[in-house]
């Protein structure tokens, strides 16, 4: 081979060489560009109003903690509702624990419901790659699911579409998904309906008239929605850059609206944190 061959050779595998860079760069696989994605999700707090219909039924909270070496996350949720709204007395609350690996997929839950008088907990463990085990809350294991693959949970599916940069208008991609309200999995199709910038409240004060906290200040953030589920299980939510709902259904065909702290947990300044049970105005706000 002459000099000109060799150079060329040369020049080829450098070419080459610097195309796998910045294809590696620029153009990361799915698994380097959620490894990375994960890295920039921020822990924070949201709040919540939630409604049921057009009615004011309770209030939610979503706490998001990163967990010590970079292992993964921890979310904490809370949906405390008032069933005066619903048409019975008292009051519902379901809270969850979650632990999310570095991928986002299930470690464990903890899961908890009260109404009225009874309460109903368990707790859930990923033992290796293909069982989930089932506690109650005393430790006393009552069942096991046998799974193939990741598993992951409605907070981590969230996360990971934007960790991934997943959100796509149009992409259509699947999740099996642990369903504590079940005490068992199922796959899930993710669909990527649109992008728009969403805005809310994220400070509020008090009125000089009524009294009731009103929002001062708004908060503008990229979100997607997205449905979730298929037929009559299927749930439409935005979903921000942070892996966060703006807005969009829950279980028990309850929907969450994001809101700044105050007007989420209090009906009137100074007073105790309350699910109210009042219509929206026309601005969104309880009476």
């Amino acid at each position: 081979m002459g000099r000109l061959g060799l150079a060329i050779v040369v020049l080829a595998a450098w070419i080459a060489a610097l195309g796998w860079q910045a294809r590696r760069v620029f153009f990361p696989a799915e698994a380097q560009r959620l490894a990375l994605g994960v890295t920039t999700l921020p822990p924070g707090v949201a709040y919540y109003a939630v409604f049921r219909g057009e009615v004011r039924a309770g209030w939610a909270q979503v706490e998001i903690d990163t967990l010590p070496a970079a292992s993964g996350f921890r979310v904490r949720d809370r949906v405390l509702l008032d069933l005066s709204s619903l048409g019975v007395a008292g009051r519902s609350e379901r809270s969850a624990e979650e632990y999310l690996d570095s991928r986002l997929n299930l470690d464990s839950l903890i899961h908890t419901s009260v109404v009225g008088d009874d309460t109903v907990g368990i707790r859930v463990v990923f033992d290796g790659d293909s069982v989930i085990r089932l506690y109650d809350p005393t430790g006393r294991q009552t069942g096991r699911v046998s799974v193939s693959g990741s598993v992951t949970t409605p907070s981590g599916w969230r996360l990971r579409l934007a960790a991934a940069g997943l959100a796509e208008p149009g992409r259509t991609y699947g999740v099996t998904v642990f369903d504590p309200l079940v005490a068992g999995v199922r796959p899930q199709e993710i669909e990527i309906l649109e992008a728009a910038s969403l805005a809310f409240p994220d400070s509020a004060d008090t009125d000089s008239i009524s009294g009731a906290w009103i929002p001062v200040r708004e908060d503008t953030v990229r979100a997607w929605r997205v449905r979730s589920g298929s037929g009559g299980e299927a749930r439409e939510a935005w979903i921000d850059e942070d892996g966060r709902l703006v807005d969009g259904d829950i279980f028990g065909g309850l929907r969450v609206e994001r809101t700044a702290f105050e007007l989420a947990f209090f009906k009137r300044p100074g007073a105790a944190p309350v699910a109210l049970s009042t219509e929206r105005n026309q601005q969104g706000e309880p009476e």
